[in-house]
């Protein structure tokens, strides 16, 4: 039976993947919002950014899941 500590560390990169997501979702959203504010673009931007966000996301999602990341598997 592995001890705690060994199996917290063993999915600790897996425990901040919702985080991630989350957050590159909010900045394509907040960044596309600031744009059409700023170059009277509505909607357009937003969508762009919730799009651009949505890709980041997933694609820190997959790098995370598929071990890309992970320093110790390339040594």
């Amino acid at each position: 039976m592995p001890k705690f500590p060994e199996s917290l560390r063993k999915i600790g990169p897996y425990l901040n993947i919702g985080g991630v997501f989350l957050g590159c979702m909010v900045l394509g959203v907040l960044l596309g919002w600031w744009l059409d504010r700023e170059l009277s673009t509505r909607p357009w931007m937003l969508l762009a950014g919730s799009l651009l966000g949505m890709a980041s996301g997933f694609y820190h999602f997959f790098k995370i899941v598929l071990g890309k990341g992970d320093d110790k598997k390339n040594e």
